[in-house]
Parts: C-alpha cells; structure tokens; sequence
C-alpha cells in the first residue's frame, strides 16, 4: 500500500487529525472488503462497456446511502478523460497499475479522491488493470 502510506505519513508530518471518524473507516474499510480475492475470481458475464477499452461490473448498489460498488478492467493505455468528484471515491487495485497524477498504484494499493477532487487516471504498464471502485457519490466531466 505504497500510496496509502505516503499519505498517513505526510498526515503525521502536518499534524492532522484522521481525515475520517472512526465508524466512518470501518465503513469503509467493509465495503473494501467485498472485493474479490484474486482476480481469478472475477465474474466472466455480466460486465459492461464504459469506454473503449473499459469494461464494469456493478458488484452493488445502495441507492439510499449514494454508494456503489464497481469492478473496473481497463487495457493498458486506457484513460479516464479528467472528472470531478461529487463524492469520494476508493479505488483498490486488483491487478495491473493504475496512474492518477498523485502516483502509480499496483495490486493491494489504494487510491482515495475526495470529493471536489479533479483528475484523470491512465491504465500504465503492458497489464490489463482490474480495479474494485466504491463510489460514494458521481463525478462530472472537468
């Protein structure tokens, strides 16, 4: 979790409370965990074209609480065209690399965007990139 640890430590270097309360972690922290141990276990039927070259999966959706779980697979050089975030978002990579301006992500790492964030994330290396995304809210073109 190379990213998410820059992060902590930056955090303590700055002296700044958790950015969550702690019953907002554990939330967190559980829906992270319903993704798939390996990627070997992914679903073969039922994903979706979001783009060229980015397929989804809709793992769960709660309507009421604005939070829904997605698995996203992208080819290598795929990007997603800069967005804003209408809510946070965590992105646990499964396989593959994922680049979001702030760094690369590789498999168990974490990638957070709080809402207002403005972005866009490539798919780098010669591996297809399989992430497991909890959006807690939209994005908007940017």
């Amino acid at each position: 979790m190379r990213g998410h640890w820059r992060g902590i430590e930056h955090a303590l270097a700055l002296g700044l409370p958790p950015a969550l309360p702690l019953a907002a972690s554990r939330e967190r922290l559980l829906r992270l965990a319903q993704a798939p141990r390996s990627v070997a276990l992914l679903p073969r039927a039922g994903w979706s074209e979001w783009a060229p070259g980015l397929d989804a999966l809709v793992v769960s959706e709660e309507p009421d609480a604005g939070v829904r779980s997605v698995l996203v697979r992208g080819r290598p050089g795929v990007i997603v065209p800069r967005h804003r975030h209408l809510g946070d978002e965590d992105i646990l990579v499964l396989a593959g690399e994922l680049r979001d301006g702030r760094a690369v992500y590789g498999p168990g790492e974490l990638c957070h965007s709080a809402t207002g964030s403005v972005h866009s994330e490539e798919v780098v290396g010669d591996a297809e990139c399989v992430c497991f995304v909890v959006y807690y809210g939209g994005h908007e073109p940017a």
